[in-house]
C-alpha cells in the first residue's frame, strides 16, 4: 500500500496545480494521503527554514504511520518543503520533488544522498533550478524548457498545460513503480 504527504511551497498551497496532481496521483493508486497546509511566518526564510519544514513534515509523517503503519510514505514538495530533503535522507524515504531548491547546497546534499528514489521537477528559468546539480544526484531528473519556478513555460495557457500534463505523467509513473 502507498502512503504520501503533500509538502507546499511558501505561497504555493495544495491545492495549487502541481501538488493538486500529485494528490490526484496519488488518489489513483488507493494511496493514504496526508497534505501539509502552512502558515510561513515573517522572516522564515531568513533565519533559516529548514527546522520549520521538518517540524511539519515529521508531524504529517508520525500523523501518517499512526492512521496506515507499515509502507514507507512518499514526499511530495514544492519549493520551500524541498527543505524535508534532509529529514527524508535520514528516513530513506522516496520523493518528488518539484522546484527543488538546489542552489541551497544542504538540499542537493540531502537530495543526492537519500538512498531512496527520487524524482525532480524544474524549470531552466527558475533560479533555483540547477540542471547539473541535478543531474549529479543520480535520481529521476525532469526539465521543463524555459519553465519559471512555477513550472510554467512562457506562451499559451496550451503550453503550461502541456508542461503540467508531461510532469504529471513523470509522477504516476514514478508512483507506480513505488506502489
Amino acid at each position: 500500500m502507498l502512503t504520501g504527504v503533500i509538502v507546499p511551497g511558501l505561497g504555493y498551497g495544495p491545492q495549487a496545480p502541481l501538488l493538486n496532481l500529485a494528490n490526484e496521483a496519488l488518489a489513483d493508486l488507493d494511496a493514504t494521503i496526508e497534505t501539509i497546509t502552512w502558515a510561513v511566518p515573517d522572516g522564515l526564510i531568513d533565519i533559516g527554514p529548514e527546522p520549520f519544514v521538518r517540524a511539519h513534515v515529521a508531524a504529517a509523517l508520525h500523523r501518517l504511520g499512526t492512521a496506515t503503519p507499515g509502507p514507507k510514505p512518499v514526499i511530495i514538495a514544492k519549493s520551500l518543503g524541498t527543505h524535508a530533503a534532509a529529514l527524508a535522507a535520514e528516513r530513506q524515504l522516496p520523493a518528488i520533488w518539484l522546484t527543488p531548491l538546489l542552489n541551497d547546497h544542504a538540499v542537493a546534499e540531502a537530495i543526492t544522498h537519500n538512498p531512496a528514489p527520487a524524482l525532480l521537477v524544474g524549470g531552466t528559468r527558475d533560479s533555483s533550478w540547477i540542471s547539473e546539480t541535478a543531474a549529479r544526484t543520480g535520481k529521476t531528473v525532469v526539465t521543463v524548457d524555459s519553465a519559471n519556478h512555477a513550472l510554467r513555460p512562457p506562451g499559451s495557457l496550451r503550453a503550461y498545460t502541456d508542461a503540467l500534463g508531461a510532469i504529471a505523467t513523470a509522477m504516476e509513473q514514478f508512483l507506480s513503480r513505488l506502489s
